[in-house]
């Protein structure tokens, strides 16, 4: 494994290129750059697997780096190195899927744990990618690579390379060299564990499942994701809302994707208008962007087409109310904080902002002033990195405007049953450990199935649990399942795909990875152990 360290100050970066173990932990090479352009160039060379990065640097900053490089490797690893804490950082953070932030100022065990968590995401990817003989024995999966490469290359910037060159082999890209075209952009949503937690996995699996489908064969529809995890279909052709313009078509299209990714996926379709060439892709797939997103204020059932998007104005945090929900949660008015975010959300629709990282943000700067408080009142611990990055993946997961208000709420009831917590507070953990060691095995199983059950928001369970046992919910969750495994995995006779399936897990390939992580030996090695 190769780290990138991209740090201006060189105290700093001296520091964490010679102070931290890194061979210990699998990284085997170590390049540092003092700022974003200097690292867009040492990264083409050293195509890093992880990325230690500052926020604040000249010339380029981390966010704009990290932005630029993710066109190079969406799957690459990135941490945030920051002494701030504003939240035009924290908002560009979600939006590239960075895997963590540090702030400063670093702590060097710090530093090497979460680099760890990386290197070890990142081993998983690369395994899963060469045991489905990705690019190796599978012809089809290296051709799935290669598309989303041109997919990759038109939505960004159609005259850069060979791509031209390349549109030119129809038999493989599919797509004929002159227009028009019509780019479509669709959002996939999940909760785990009905699927891998990792969006690698998800993609992988949709591109060869729409590859085999006879519809996308006949369009010649090239597909691929984008840096921000959207599907990406373009195709020939020009499709519009009516019928007489091909309405059908795309409907059908939608269908189609929705029967693809099955029940446990949400997936919401935005088409795009038309591109006469290659060069007015970039263009008409930011449309198609814009449309999925605008889906945000609707139900999602219908593909929205991009000449049915108004655009929207800009909803930024307002201190105000957050400050007015922090004071109204420590006089215990928790009623007028539900009247003051109900009025946030009607805000919110009325601004339509398209921005959904932005949006998004505001509610998340709600949420930590309803868990601050929480920890001032002494009913939850406070939320450490992890939980935060927790936290950002929530949120990120839904798909609704009102979902999203009704997230908030959740933590604002929590809280107001603490004094209940409070006095049956070992009843109450009693009664998590006792679900969790009868439930942990269904499919679909997690820590929202928790919540539910005893009525707490999952943020807020997150921490109450957390200060009343010393360990996450989720650590726990994963203890229980790997002390179950190894019960099972003694039994020599059983399968692994029935080890599997007894654990809630969706397939063999999926519990190994997991076992390996959790407990450093394959379930294989594991029994070889016992016998």
């Amino acid at each position: 494994m190769k780290l990138l360290i991209v740090e201006d100050e060189s105290r700093t970066r001296n520091l964490l290129r010679h102070y931290v173990p890194w061979e210990e932990i699998g990284i085997s090479g170590v390049e540092t750059a003092k700022n974003g352009q200097l690292a867009m160039d040492a990264a083409k060379v050293q195509r890093p697997d992880v990325i230690l990065c500052d926020v604040r640097m000249p010339k380029m900053n981390g966010i704009e780096f990290a932005q630029a490089y993710r066109r190079e490797d969406p799957l690459c690893k990135i941490i945030f190195l920051s002494a701030f804490s504003d939240k035009e950082y924290l908002k560009s953070a979600i939006h590239l899927k960075a895997l963590s932030y540090i702030e400063k100022p670093i702590n060097l065990e710090e530093v090497r744990r979460t680099v760890a968590e990386a290197v070890q995401q990142r081993s998983e990817e690369l395994e899963q990618i060469r045991s489905h003989g990705l690019l190796q024995a599978d012809p089809d999966r290296s051709l799935l690579v290669l598309r989303q490469e041109l997919v990759r290359r038109l939505i960004t910037d159609p005259s850069s390379g060979h791509t031209l060159t390349a549109m030119q082999h129809r038999e493989t890209f599919l797509l004929p060299p002159a227009g028009p075209y019509t780019v479509a952009a669709a959002s996939l949503i999940w909760t785990p564990p009905d699927h891998p937690e990792n969006p690698a996995l998800v993609q992988e699996y949709m591109l060869l499942e729409l590859s085999r489908q006879p519809f996308f064969r006949s369009l010649g529809i090239l597909s691929g994701f984008d840096a921000t995890h959207h599907l990406v279909l373009l195709f020939h052709g020009s499709y519009g809302p009516s019928y007489k313009e091909g309405r059908e078509v795309i409907e059908a299209l939608q269908a189609e994707l929705r029967a693809a990714a099955g029940p446990a996926i949400r997936l919401q379709l935005g088409i795009g208008g038309t591109a006469g060439g290659p060069e007015d892709i970039p263009r008409v797939y930011r449309e198609a962007v814009l449309a999925v997103n605008s889906q945000f204020y609707t139900n999602g059932k219908a593909p929205v087409f991009a000449g049915s998007v108004t655009p929207g104005g800009v909803l930024d945090t307002d201190w105000n109310v957050v400050q007015s929900i922090r004071d109204g949660l420590r006089r215990g008015e928790h009623e007028s904080v539900r009247v003051l975010i109900r009025s946030w959300t009607s805000r919110a629709r009325a601004a339509n902002d398209l921005d959904l990282v932005r949006v998004k943000d505001t509610y998340f700067q709600m949420l930590m002033a309803v868990m601050g408080t929480a920890v001032q009142l002494g009913f939850a611990e406070h939320p450490l990195n992890v939980e935060r990055r927790y936290i950002w993946k929530e949120l990120d997961r839904i798909h609704r405007l009102d979902l999203l208000e009704d997230y908030l709420l959740s933590a604002v009831d929590s809280l107001e049953t603490t004094t209940d917590l409070s006095e049956g507070g070992t009843a109450k953990i009693r009664d998590i450990l006792r679900f969790t060691h009868a439930h942990f095995h269904e499919k679909g199983f997690g820590i929202h199935a928790i919540a539910e059950h005893v009525k707490l928001s999952e943020t807020y369970l997150c921490s109450y649990f957390k200060k009343q046992r010393g360990q996450t919910i989720k650590e726990f969750i994963t203890d229980t399942r790997l002390s179950c495994a190894k019960e099972l995995l003694r039994d020599q006779e059983m399968k692994l795909f029935e080890v599997a399936s007894r654990l809630g897990f969706a397939d063999a390939n999926y519990f190994t990875t997991f076992f390996k992580r959790y407990s450093g030996m394959t379930p294989t090695e594991f029994r070889e152990k016992q016998v």
